[in-house]
């Protein structure tokens, strides 16, 4: 049946643990649907390689850094072509989220922040990696989720992919339509027996 909520979100994974997370602490009652059977998404592959300027992690090891030179580093490296709006925000927010994850038990190897990780180096070090990569990143939210989870301001929808979508005469998404794992199945299973009534018609 129709359910509502102030915030749908689709995925949860390394974009969506945080979006679902920081909307809750704000009021928002949300739906959080992911179509695999766990939270987590591409963070179980992922290195999650981050990078920031001015974290705790560069004060630890007596690394001066700030977002301008992170910008400016940016900009070098992809010769001017990121959009400049867009790489302010990011520098001038990446430095602080890194020192939430580490407020939040975030810890990188010992050797980190580095210039570079597989890609073009950096002039200072504020590349970093967690001691477990991506599931590092995964540690932090989860908990976190799962006490939202208990208090009401989150639901979590596990082997669930969303199918369409509910939009209003203009266009404005207003819902989305979900279908889980049995539904899928079923679907299948009845798509897969069409099929063959439909094949053994032909033969006859």
């Amino acid at each position: 049946g129709d359910q509502h909520w102030d915030l749908m979100v689709v995925g949860a994974g390394t974009a969506g643990l945080p979006t679902a997370l920081f909307a809750s602490q704000r009021g928002a009652r949300v739906l959080l649907i992911e179509k695999a059977g766990t939270i987590g998404g591409t963070l179980f592959l992922s290195t999650g390689q981050i990078a920031g300027a001015g974290t705790v992690f560069q004060e630890k090891k007596g690394i001066q850094d700030s977002p301008e030179a992170h910008y400016e580093d940016i900009m070098r490296i992809n010769h001017h072509t990121s959009d400049p709006e867009l790489a302010r925000l990011l520098v001038n927010n990446a430095g602080e989220t890194i020192n939430w994850l580490a407020a939040n038990g975030y810890r990188i190897k010992d050797d980190h922040p580095v210039t570079g990780i597989g890609h073009d180096h950096f002039a200072t070090a504020r590349y970093m990696e967690g001691i477990q990569g991506g599931i590092s990143i995964l540690k932090v939210f989860k908990p976190l989720v799962e006490t939202a989870m208990q208090r009401g301001s989150i639901s979590l929808l596990l082997n669930s992919g969303v199918v369409d979508l509910v939009q209003t005469k203009n266009e404005s998404i207003r819902g989305v339509i979900v279908e889980d794992e049995a539904a899928a199945d079923a679907a299948a299973e009845a798509a897969e027996a069409d099929a063959a009534a439909e094949a053994a018609e032909a033969e006859a």
